[in-house]
């Protein structure tokens, strides 16, 4: 049996396993919800010829593959087939503790790549894993790593964070990523529109990308290249989408007709005779051979783009939405399932023994020898075995007056002069010496593939754009979703490469809701990485509104596998980050966002530095003013709780001293993170029990920061006590800070007013 037969018989039984695992899940494996659990047999049948030359004849062992989301039935078939799950494992698709709905690094890593659940999202960043890696070999040696192959649907494509990331100059150098775009034609609810395929394909080639299409399979072509058969092919190509699916549904006698018959409703005679000769039968498969599924097209485009060596590389691979299934093109196949009558039928079409549904290659089957002489698939080699040492503080001062913005300058400036600093990358979306990078970049330099002439090296420049392979930032155009994309593909690289890198990413505060998307999946892929999103709230007062950020905070407690931080003095951020580094150098912990501020606070405000200052900042809260010891202090009648977050903390702080000369007493806590503090309520004994004494039960609490004031509003609950929530609860607008400071109620005035309100006062 030839090798094309051969792969043809293997994906016949990826497409009954992938189309069987989803059947068993909504209607045989017991469910007690009685709800649809789903799974895709259309869009999974339609790539069923890419992941079968693919995964049985293209791979690599090094080669790192990034399907589509909606085909995860016929890759966790393949995977199955290849040895790497067991039947058991393919009947829990959708189920709890089972294989997910769509690709999971972070749920099912055994077989997993890179993880692509939310459209566009994960083939980007998957893209930018191949910049990852070839960061990893210009700063730590080694050979060149495998290629990063992305499989994408066509309507896929529509997101515009696809775009965005086409759009970087680095990317027209990752010579080691194909992607093979699935052009079934189709989206969710609609036939995708006619120029799209035109379109998509001018902006890879605009892009710098090797383009090619397989549009056709080779009986088609045959039958095109016949005399007279080029009228055939002027009439398929210039049939709309929904006019070609609608040929794909109707009933073989019927396809003639519609071919030959024109639009002013008379007969195309010369098309009539060229296809006379041909049964309706044949005619109906013949219309249906398209490029994506025929194997041996499929086998010599993979090789071929294996050859390509100085730029990344597409396939546009036309392809028919529920291939070899009773529902294939049908306009609505997306969420459609097949029946019992159905699999029945598929069953028999496919030679699959009934009771053997679940059977693999049987041992000693020709496909069985197939896949044993296989090179393996991807494994992550083990990390690294250099160390890096992250220290707990640094031998660095900070002015008398500091922003936690500058602060977060004079930190990474410290690190530069120290051996860990090698693992550190910064990355940034055009605001890189907004956000106090410059420093850095002076020091390491901007990372470029090749080196690159600076014309104003002769200049004195507040920054030395000095582009080359030993640069440690990376710079990228203005675009948040392929900022977060490539955090999290360098959040991965200890866990994908084996070298672990401390990737820090600065952005403005308000635009983190902007590229949220995109940071979401960063971290649902398992990334670890650090954000520094600066200047924050309406402190930011003369930017106005669109550049004021108010729910930010709220956003970062929400977030799951992230640490959300708003400190406030200078020794604070250092803490901070420093004990994020260290997380990610070890590979444990979680991400980090750090929410800093340009405005400059008076540092003889904060606490003497000490271990148990450091580590209450750590926990997240900790006590600055304690109003316990002074005279009169009564926590029936004249005590209050101040709890502060980032700049707001000085107006705390006068508020206490205004409250002290109308006789009540304030304690001031500043909130280092209002995600830690929250999280820690669900610990046997919360840390605010121990933060808040025992003698201060039923002290009232005022809470203040500069964005919503939902994001501290549960202290007083927590506590059992009530609550004056103040916070930035509107859009921002320009102005003085001291005026947006009133105006919103976030001043020394208001807090002391709130505190006034809760003891009793007026």
């Amino acid at each position: 049996m030839s090798r094309l037969e051969l792969l043809d018989r293997i994906q016949k039984k990826v497409l009954w396993l992938g189309t069987y695992i989803v059947h068993h899940a909504n209607s045989l494996r017991p469910n007690p919800d009685g709800v649809k659990v789903g799974g895709h047999q259309a869009s999974s049948s339609s790539i069923v010829s890419l992941l079968t030359a693919l995964y049985f004849d293209a791979l690599r062992p090094d080669d790192l593959v990034a399907v589509k989301a909606h085909a995860s039935p016929a890759f966790y078939a393949i995977q199955y087939l290849r040895g790497r799950l067991t039947a058991e494992a393919l009947r829990g698709l959708r189920a709890f503790g089972g294989l997910q709905a769509y690709p999971s690094r972070r749920k099912n890593a055994d077989v997993v790549d890179l993880s692509t659940g939310s459209m566009g999202l994960g083939a980007v960043q998957a893209t930018f894993g191949a910049l990852a890696s070839r960061y990893v070999v210009d700063h730590f040696g080694g050979e060149r790593r495998g290629r990063v192959i992305v499989i994408v649907g066509d309507a896929e494509l529509d997101e515009g964070n696809v775009a965005e990331a086409l759009a970087e100059e680095i990317v027209a150098r990752l010579s080691n990523v194909l992607w093979i775009v699935d052009v079934n034609r189709q989206s969710l609810d609609r036939v995708v529109p006619d120029g799209r395929l035109r379109q998509m394909r001018a902006m890879f080639e605009a892009a710098g990308w090797r383009v090619s299409e397989l549009r056709w399979g080779r009986k088609l072509q045959g039958f095109f290249d016949g005399r007279g058969g080029e009228r055939l092919r002027e009439r398929l190509q210039t049939m709309t989408n929904t006019e070609y699916q609608r040929l794909l549904r109707l009933p073989p006698g019927a396809v003639r007709k519609a071919l030959v018959v024109t639009e002013a409703g008379g007969i195309d005679r010369t098309l009539d005779r060229l296809l006379s000769d041909t049964s309706d039968a044949a005619l109906a498969e013949l219309v249906a051979d398209v490029g994506g599924h025929d194997l041996r097209l499929l086998v010599e485009a993979l090789n071929s783009v294996g050859q390509v060596s100085d730029r990344p590389a597409v396939i546009f691979a036309s392809t028919i939405k529920g291939w070899g299934l009773p529902l294939a093109g049908d306009p609505l196949n997306h969420t459609m399932l097949l029946t019992q009558g159905q699999i029945d039928e598929l069953r028999a079409t496919l030679g699959i023994e009934e009771g053997r549904e679940w059977d693999g290659f049987a041992p000693g089957s020709e496909e069985a020898d197939l896949v044993h002489r296989l090179p393996p698939l991807f494994a992550p080699p083990a990390p690294s075995a250099s160390s890096v040492e992250i220290p707990s503080e640094l031998d660095e001062s900070y002015p008398a007056e500091c922003s936690s913005q500058e602060a977060f300058g004079r930190v990474l400036g410290a690190l530069s002069r120290l051996a860990a600093a090698e693992r550190i990358v910064t990355v940034s979306a055009d605001v890189a010496v907004t956000t106090h990078l410059a420093g850095w970049i002076n020091r390491k330099g901007v990372y470029y593939p090749e080196a690159r002439r600076n014309p104003f090296a002769d200049v004195p420049q507040a920054v030395q754009w000095k582009e080359s392979p030993a640069g440690q930032h990376i710079e990228l155009g203005i675009a948040e979703h392929n900022l977060f994309l490539l955090l999290g593909a360098l959040g991965l690289s200890r866990d994908i490469l084996g070298e672990p890198l401390l990737a820090i990413g600065t952005l403005y505060d308000p635009f983190v809701t902007r590229g949220l998307d995109a940071l979401y999946h960063a971290l649902y892929s398992g990334s670890r990485f650090v954000v520094a999103a600066t200047p924050s709230g309406v402190t930011l007062s003369p930017e106005g509104g669109a550049h004021q950020s108010v729910i930010t905070p709220g956003i970062g407690v929400a977030l799951p596998g992230i640490v959300f931080w708003d400190p406030t003095f200078g020794r604070e951020v250092e803490w901070i980050l420093l004990d994020a580094l260290r997380g990610l150098a070890e590979g444990r912990g979680e991400s980090a966002y750090l929410r800093l501020s340009t405005r400059p606070i008076d540092q003889s405000l904060a606490l003497p530095p000490s271990p148990a200052y450091r580590e209450d900042v750590l926990r997240g809260a900790y006590r600055l003013v304690d109003a316990r010891a002074e005279p009169g202090w009564d926590p029936e009648t004249n005590a209050v709780n101040v709890f502060a977050a980032g700049v707001t903390v000085p107006e705390a702080v006068a508020a206490a001293r205004a409250l002290r000369e109308r006789g009540i007493l304030a304690s001031v806590f500043a909130v280092t993170s209002p995600d830690r503090l929250y999280r820690g309520l669900r610990a046997p004994r919360p840390y605010l029990e121990d933060l808040v004494g025992a003698e201060e039960e039923g002290v009232s609490v005022v809470s203040v920061l500069d964005g919503h004031s939902h994001a501290l509003a549960f202290i007083g609950a927590a506590l059992g006590v009530p609550q004056q929530a103040l916070g930035v609860d509107d859009f921002g607008q320009s102005g003085a800070r001291g005026d947006l400071y009133r105006h919103y109620g976030i001043d020394a005035a208001a807090i002391a007013q709130a505190a006034q309100v809760l003891v009793g006062g007026v």
